[in-house]
């Protein structure tokens, strides 16, 4: 036996004649420390997590948000090119889609508003130097009176929340009322439709007007007083857009109410609507308007 300690060949015994170590015992030692080492790394790797690395999956609310985006475009595209076409056609199915139009189409007025302000200050002080039989000359002359929408930018209290989200939300709120309205003449009339299939209806032959109000947010923005037209267009485009609605649900059938009777009834919950509503909002502007020049008046004296 060979002594795996210094190498001499042994013809037999326990002991290496040449060295003394024991025959054998350094190779089960190396056996022993081997299968130590072998279940040691095997009792570690099986104490570790079976990790497997899973690819990212997509925030799933996201996806959906930019599936309906998509969807909604190519709606809002098919209605600016034949909005009559396309709204006849309209049932139930596109029922968010109308809703998102009529959000927009309630937003972009307090949008035009909010960017659009300093315009609307220009206007109220020219309408105040008319109106007032020389008064604001008076002021001028002592030097009190020179002011526009610059020289008021640092008086002018705009709240976001209060121009744009509390508006948009009555304005919403409005044209819910108007929806319910004719909604209930088309249902005068013998017709019988779902509030989804009008409201899908009522919101794409609103599409037009939206995309007025929105080029007049952009206009807005970029302080060009046309957008004060484009309100004025948008808002036509609501009294078209009622008639219309109503008139697409009744076809070769009599009895109930008439539709013209029907778009009278409308209308007039349109202007009571537009009536509060609108002049909620002209208050506030008149409101800001008149403390930002009353405390410019103070602050020159």
């Amino acid at each position: 036996m060979q002594c795996l300690n210094c190498g001499h060949l042994n013809e037999g015994g326990k002991f290496c004649v040449k060295c003394g170590a024991k025959l054998g015992e350094e190779s089960t030692a190396n056996q022993v420390a081997a299968t130590n080492e072998f279940q040691s790394s095997n009792t570690y790797a099986q104490s570790q997590p079976n990790v497997v690395s899973q690819p990212a999956q997509p925030n799933q609310h996201v996806e959906n948000a930019k599936h309906i985006s998509k969807l909604y475009l190519g709606y809002f595209m098919q209605g600016i090119k034949s909005p009559t076409a396309v709204a006849q056609e309209v049932r139930g199915e596109q029922f968010i889609n109308g809703l998102i139009t009529l959000f927009l189409y309630a937003i972009s007025i307090p949008l035009m508003l909010f960017f659009g302000w300093e315009v609307i200050v220009d206007k109220f002080i020219s309408a105040m130097k008319e109106g007032t039989l020389g008064v604001w000359d008076t002021l001028h002359d002592f030097g009190l009176g020179d002011f526009d929408a610059k020289s008021l930018e640092d008086y002018m209290d705009l709240s976001f929340v209060d121009i744009v989200i509390k508006n948009s939300f009555y304005l919403l709120l409005g044209l819910a009322v108007i929806g319910l309205v004719a909604f209930a003449m088309v249902r005068l009339s013998k017709q019988t439709i779902s509030l989804q299939d009008f409201f899908a209806r009522f919101g794409t032959f609103l599409i037009v007007p939206t995309a007025i109000f929105l080029l007049g947010v952009v206009l807005a923005i970029i302080k060009s007083e046309l957008f004060l037209y484009f309100v004025l267009l948008g808002l036509l485009g609501l009294f078209i857009a009622v008639p219309l609605t109503i008139a697409s649900f009744k076809k070769n059938s009599f009895g109930g109410i008439d539709g013209l009777y029907g778009a009278l009834v409308t209308y007039i919950a349109m202007v009571i609507v537009l009536y509060m509503v609108g002049g909620s909002m002209l208050d506030e502007m008149k409101e800001i308007i008149g403390y930002a020049v009353g405390d410019a008046i103070k602050d020159s004296w």
